[in-house]
C-alpha cells in the first residue's frame, strides 16, 4: 500500500506539472529541450528565478531552441516524479540530481556517457571545476555527470567579536583552541565554539583531517578502527569536557541556531549552503560575520559534495542538452547563480571575476575549501553503516558521556559496519564508482 501511494503521488504530480507546462512546447517550430531541477539551493524562489533566467539566456544565444524548464518540484518529491518519467520512457533531456544518483541511474542504464562531449568541446574545461566533484561524476573511467553546485563545510565566525578580541580565524586545530582561549579571556565568553558533535556528517572532516578514513579505496573494508579515527572523535569530545570551549549541551539537543542567534558563541561549523540565507535568518548579525575554511589537522580537508547535471540516454537532442549544460556551468551563468541564490559557484574561474570579488565577500575565501574538498563515499550502503551504525553506536554515545571508551565503541561499531559491507558485496559484486584519479 505504501509503495502504491508513492506511485500515485508521483503520477499525480507528473500530470499536474505537464498540464501546467502545456505540452511539449515545440509547436512554434523550435527544438524543445526539457530541463528539470528541484527547488532548493539558497532560496527556492531565487533558484527558480535563476533557472528561468538561464533558460531564456540560452534561448537568446540559440534562437532555434526552446528550453522547457521544470524547476518548482520540491526535493522530497523530485526523485519519485523523475522516476515516473523514466519508467514511462519520456525523461527530460537534461536534469539536476544529487551526486550519489550518478551511480544508481547509470546502473539502470539511464544516463548518456559524456566523455566524447568533454573531449571535443573547447568551451568546457575540466580543470575549471573542483577535483572531488569531477570524480563523483564518474563510474570507473566513464563520465556520466558534470558538477553544477557544490556545498562545503566552513567556519562561520563573528568578525566583530574577533576584531574586539584581536584574533584571526584559526587555521589549525591547535589555533582553534588558542583562539577560543583568547575569546574566553578577553571577552568573557564561556563556550566560544560550536558544532553538532553527534552528527556523523560533521565528524567526517575531522576524521579525514587527522589522516583517518571510513572505507578502503575499493569500498570493501571498513577502516574506522584506527588510531586516527579514535583520536579525531576524542578531540571533538575533548572540546566539551577537557578544553571546555564547546557547550556540552550540544550533544543533548541544544542547537547551533539557538546559540548563534543569542550571541553566546563566536564560531560555528556549518554548511556553505546557508551563506546566502544567513542575513535573513540572523538579521541581528548583518555585517558582523564572515566565513573561513575549516581549521586543518594533519591534512586540510572539508566536506564537499552537491548537485550534478546529467543527460538522459533517451534524449533525442543530446548535443543541445550538452550545450545547455555547458552554458549553465559557464562563469557568467555561475556568477548569476551565486548573485541570485547566495550559493557558491562550482566553476572555479568565477572566484577570479572582479564582479564576484566585489559582491560576494563571504564566499571569496572559500575556493580553498572547494579545492581541498572531499565527499563521503557514494557506495549504496554508506548511509546504513555511517548513520545507522557509527553515528548511533559511537557519536550518540561517547559525545554524551565523557567517561565512555571511544576506542571500544569504534571497534564494536566497525565490526557491525563490516558485516553490512560484506552482506552488500555478497550480492552486488560489480559496484564501481569514481575510480581514483578519474577526471
Amino acid at each position: 500500500m505504501k509503495h502504491a501511494a508513492v506511485i500515485f503521488v508521483a503520477v499525480a504530480a507528473l500530470f499536474f506539472l505537464l498540464a501546467r507546462r502545456g505540452g511539449d512546447g515545440g509547436r512554434d517550430g523550435r527544438t524543445a529541450i526539457e530541463f528539470w531541477a528541484y527547488a532548493g539551493g539558497g532560496s527556492s524562489d531565487a533558484t527558480i528565478r535563476c533557472w528561468e533566467n538561464m533558460a531564456r539566456g540560452f534561448e537568446r544565444a540559440h534562437p532555434g531552441v526552446r528550453i522547457k524548464a521544470v524547476t518548482n518540484i520540491s526535493h522530497g518529491q523530485y526523485l519519485s516524479v523523475l522516476t515516473t518519467r523514466f519508467v514511462g520512457g519520456n525523461p527530460p533531456d537534461v536534469f539536476i540530481m544529487d551526486d550519489n544518483a550518478t551511480v544508481d541511474l547509470n546502473r539502470e542504464g539511464l544516463l548518456l556517457p559524456l566523455n566524447t562531449f568533454v573531449a571535443s568541446d573547447p568551451d568546457y574545461q575540466l580543470q575549471d571545476f573542483p577535483p572531488s566533484m569531477l570524480r563523483d561524476g564518474c563510474v570507473g573511467s566513464v563520465r556520466y555527470s558534470i558538477p553544477f553546485y557544490g556545498g562545503y563545510g566552513c567556519l562561520f565566525y563573528r568578525s566583530d567579536l574577533f576584531q574586539k578580541a584581536g584574533v584571526e580565524p584559526p587555521r589549525t586545530w591547535q589555533e582553534l583552541l588558542a583562539v577560543c582561549r583568547q575569546l574566553q579571556t578577553r571577552l568573557g565568553m564561556k563556550y566560544p565554539f560550536a558544532m553538532e558533535p553527534t552528527a556523523g556528517f560533521w565528524m567526517m572532516p575531522w576524521i579525514w583531517q587527522n589522516g583517518g578514513d571510513i572505507l578502503s579505496p575499493d569500498y570493501r573494508r571498513v577502516v574506522v578502527d584506527s588510531p586516527q579515527v579514535v583520536e579525531a572523535v576524542e578531540f571533538v569530545r575533548d572540546l566539551m569536557y577537557k578544553h571546555h570551549v564547546m557547550d556540552p549541551s550540544l550533544a543533548s539537543g541544544t542547537t547551533l541556531d539557538s546559540l548563534w542567534s543569542s550571541g553566546k558563541i563566536a564560531m560555528m561549523i556549518n554548511g556553505g549552503w546557508i551563506i546566502g540565507l544567513h542575513d535573513r535568518n540572523f538579521p541581528q548579525w548583518k555585517g558582523k560575520w564572515e566565513v573561513a575554511p575549516l581549521p586543518a589537522g594533519v591534512k586540510n580537508v572539508s566536506f564537499f559534495g552537491g548537485q550534478h547535471l546529467m543527460i538522459a540516454k533517451a534524449s533525442k537532442h543530446p548535443e543541445l542538452a550538452w550545450k545547455f549544460m555547458v552554458y549553465v556551468t559557464s562563469p557568467k551563468s555561475q556568477l548569476e547563480w551565486t548573485d541570485l541564490t547566495g550559493s557558491p559557484p562550482s566553476n572555479l574561474r568565477v572566484f577570479g571575476m572582479p564582479e564576484f570579488q566585489r559582491r560576494q565577500r563571504h564566499l571569496g575565501r572559500m575556493r580553498e575549501a572547494m579545492l581541498h574538498g572531499r565527499n563521503n563515499p557514494l557506495a549504496p550502503f554508506f548511509t546504513k553503516i555511517w548513520y545507522g551504525r557509527f553515528q548511533s553506536r559511537v557519536l550518540e554515545v561517547v559525545m554524551k558521556n565523557p567517561k565512555a571508551d571511544v576506542a571500544t565503541a569504534v571497534r564494536d561499531a566497525a565490526r557491525e559496519m563490516q558485516a553490512v559491507v560484506d552482506d552488500y558485496w555478497s550480492v552486488h559484486p560489480h559496484f564501481v564508482q569514481g575510480a581514483p584519479g578519474a577526471t
